[in-house]
């Protein structure tokens, strides 16, 4: 998947585009951020694609650009014949590992007189003596694309014609506007060398100018009579943000070993700046910023907060060792890193009142599986065009799931993609995807589609969600699509947690009202119903859930399952101990949000490691997700000092390795409406992790056997998983036998192979 932030490009032909008696022409350049090769570069005007006509080598883009390769043609032109009037267009690229991204929207005005097909500019007087502008001599002192640091021009350069005793009138045409030469220079050696006559010495100029950050196509011109003005060269100028500026002034030493407040001062030449922080190791330091300075303003002109630039340590530095560096957020939200010349190397803090040895080895978790070969998957004799509509962006736990069978999908030979309402880019979280991800607003604007432009054969409502139920039903009857709704929870159950509100409350409401609780984010009660007998077939996470399909209604139930990067990993002792946990503590791991639906389940787990901690089992919970609602504030304060909060982790992949520092897992909970009607996604990798898992009787651990394949409450709740963790303590060899047979577990249910063919399956069942 390619997204416009992985391209580098500009178009240098000015904006709006014009079409002279429909005869159009477009030049610009275009490469790749991660690839070799020139991209592909299509220009989609109205209804109608235009292909690039001409590839040349640009050595001045690969010169701003030194990764490129400079034999490659990153140079192109389009050319084509477009209708009179005004055409909304958009300038296209694709590399070749994904579908066709959008980089540039723009209006292209096409008139109708077939004698303006080529622009002539009104001839003007030419004295003998005097040659057209664009047959002068001339060089830009540089290689374009020209940098401006900070948005500051400084470019140079001279124009002139040997035969011409004085030089021409010259101007840059750049970012919408026209700049004239600050100043002229004479440049005896450019007329000694070209033999130019006596009065043309004064050849030189220099332009100077602020310019916005980012590309601009840039045209340099000569004029002798300051009416007709002709190109003299193209090129690109790359104005570049202003940088940051900081100095540390406490402690004056270059390496820093006493755990103290540093100081110093931070700014920006033209950013607003709101936090600052220290960089160093493995450690982040925030800072107190917006101390008040008299020098800095002097030492940074034009910064935003040289009078407020000062900024201290919020705490003494702990214990690290690494360059320091620091990292400054502006108001803006961008974020600025900058090298000093201080190491940190700090042995001692008040938690660490021995020294450390941070020289050692460092413990690690681990072991990584090597890669195994892909097995290969049956290709399909019938593809589809599958459109997967998500509820959330990418990062959302169906994503997981969506993402994997997008996936497989794919590998048999189907074309997938997947809609989200907002966040396209958020794919990037899955570094493996072979699908595109776009926005439901990029597909009702026709800018994004399958490969041939055409639209799916069979679009996969996840779930029913008022945002997803009318996307999907406007993209099902625009395509005369086959819909398909998968199930993952009691929707009637999640709405009455959240709203506070029984479903007889709700059913009383008027619409307006009903309406406005509901949202966009949850499953309208009245409409659903409709909206699943709409559906050709449907598919559920859990059998129990087609209890709440229409009857008769075609059906499929497949089970998610884990990644290749969760198995059965050892504990990593050495990292343990240096956290303070030995063989006698017991950690437990969960990775999950708080939300009010699972509120009071998450409350048992966290009053169990209270209880195991005031009884006599140290115990210790590893805590990875975020908080949209709090646990009572009671029991908070007591969990605290025995919870070991991680907040959410980016990339997927990395829980793995985390998972691997649990003695067991815990997926609180009982049988009720709520549970019986779901499957948590992180229980397939509790099991592929090879630890003892502790669960209720309800949804999956109605089918794990206890004592075999889990350790199975009747009710998950602070005493049950309390007196589950000491018996594993107590029983080192019933613990494990439930680690392994978790891991045996995990082999014979979860599979995302064998989901997508079931999947797949059921798809061909609907015709």
């Amino acid at each position: 998947m390619n997204g416009p932030d992985e391209f580098r490009f500009a178009l240098e032909t000015p904006l709006p585009a014009f079409a002279p008696g429909g005869m159009l022409r477009l030049d610009g350049w275009c490469a790749h951020a991660g690839a070799a090769a020139a991209p592909a570069i299509r220009l989609r005007c109205t209804d109608r694609l235009f292909g690039a006509s001409q590839r040349r080598r640009r050595e001045d883009v690969c010169s701003a650009f030194p990764h490129l390769d400079p034999a490659t043609e990153y140079g192109f032109s389009i050319d084509g014949t477009i209708a009179p009037g005004t055409h909304p267009a958009q300038l296209e690229a694709a590399d070749g590992a994904g579908g066709w991204c959008g980089l540039r929207r723009f209006t292209i005005a096409a008139t109708g007189d077939p004698a303006a097909r080529e622009p002539v500019a009104p001839a003007p007087h030419h004295p003998a003596d005097l040659p057209p502008a664009d047959s002068a001599a001339h060089e830009l002192e540089g290689s374009p694309p020209v940098a401006a640091p900070a948005g500051q021009l400084a470019l140079q350069g001279w124009c002139v014609h040997p035969a011409v005793g004085r030089p021409p009138a010259v101007r840059l045409v750049c970012a919408g506007g026209v700049l004239l030469p600050h100043s002229r220079h004479r440049r005896p050696d450019v007329c000694a060398t070209l033999r130019a006559r006596p009065g043309a010495e004064e050849c030189g100029f220099a332009f100077q100018g602020a310019l916005p950050p980012g590309l601009h196509p840039a045209r340099l011109e000569a004029s002798w009579d300051g009416n007709d003005w002709r190109s003299l060269r193209r090129f690109v100028i790359a104005a570049l943000p202003g940088v940051l500026h900081a100095a540390i002034e406490v402690p004056a030493a270059k390496t820093i070993t006493a755990s103290l407040r540093l100081q110093g001062w931070c700014a920006h030449s033209d950013q607003r700046l709101a936090e600052v922080w220290l960089h160093y190791g493995n450690r982040r330091v925030r800072c107190d910023y917006g101390l008040p300075r008299t020098d800095v303003p002097h030492l940074v002109p034009g910064a935003p907060d040289g009078a407020r630039a000062g900024f201290i340590a919020a705490k003494n530095l702990p214990v690290g060792d690494g360059p320091l560096r620091l990292c400054a957020h502006s108001v803006a939200g961008a974020r600025y890193f900058l090298a000093t010349d201080r190491h940190v190397a700090i042995r001692t803090d008040e938690e660490n009142p021995r020294p450390l040895d941070l020289s050692a080895q460092a413990p690690r978790l681990g072991p990584r599986r090597a890669p195994e070969a892909a097995a290969p998957r049956p290709r399909t004799t019938a593809p589809r065009r599958i459109l997967f509509v998500l509820y959330g962006d990418m990062t959302s736990n169906s994503a997981l799931h969506v993402a994997a069978l997008a996936n497989e999908l794919i590998a048999r030979g189907h074309d997938c993609l997947v809609a989200v309402p907002f966040h396209p880019e958020t794919i990037r979280y899955h570094p493996g995807a072979r699908f595109r991800c776009i926005a439901f607003a990029d597909w009702e604007t026709g800018a994004a589609r399958f490969a041939d432009g055409a639209g799916p054969d069979l679009v996969h409502a996840w779930t029913t969600s008022e945002r997803v139920r009318r996307f999907s039903l406007a993209v099902c009857a625009a395509a005369c699509a086959k819909l398909v709704v998968h199930l993952e929870d009691d929707e009637g159950c999640i709405l009455e947690a959240s709203t506070g509100r029984s479903a007889a409350d709700l059913a009383t409401l008027p619409e307006a009202t009903l309406a406005q609780l509901v949202g966009d984010d949850f499953s309208h009660p009245r409409h659903r119903p409709e909206f699943l007998r709409q559906a050709a077939g449907c598919t559920a996470i859990l059998d129990r859930l087609c209890e709440f399909l229409p009857p008769g209604q075609p059906r499929a139930v497949f089970w998610p399952a884990a990644t290749p990067e969760f198995f059965a990993r050892p504990i990593p002792w050495d990292l343990r101990a240096a956290l303070g946990w030995g063989p006698d503590h017991t950690v437990l791991f969960y990775h999950g949000n708080l939300h009010p639906t699972n509120r009071a389940e998450m409350a048992e787990l966290h009053r169990a490691v209270v209880e195991l901690n005031a009884t006599g089992t140290p115990a210790t919970l590893l805590r990875a997700g975020r908080d949209f609602c709090a646990l009572p504030a009671a029991l908070a304060a007591a969990a605290t000092p025995h919870v070991v909060a991680l907040g959410r982790i980016d990339q997927h992949r990395h829980l793995g390795p985390l998972l691997s520092l649990a003695d067991c897992f815990v997926q609180p909970g009982e049988p009720d409406s709520f549970n019986n009607y779901r499957f948590p996604s992180k229980l397939p990798e509790f099991f592929a992790s090879g630890r003892p898992v502790i669960l209720p009787r309800s949804n999956i651990g109605t089918v794990a056997r206890h004592g075999v394949d889990a350790f199975v409450l009747e009710r998950a709740d602070a005493a049950g998983i309390a007196g589950a963790v000491r018996a594993l303590r107590r029983d080192p060899a019933l613990a494990a036998r439930l680690a392994a047979g978790a891991a045996a577990f995990a082999q014979r249910h979860f599979d995302w192979a064998r989901s997508a063919g079931q999947l797949e399956t059921f798809y061909a069942s609907l015709g």
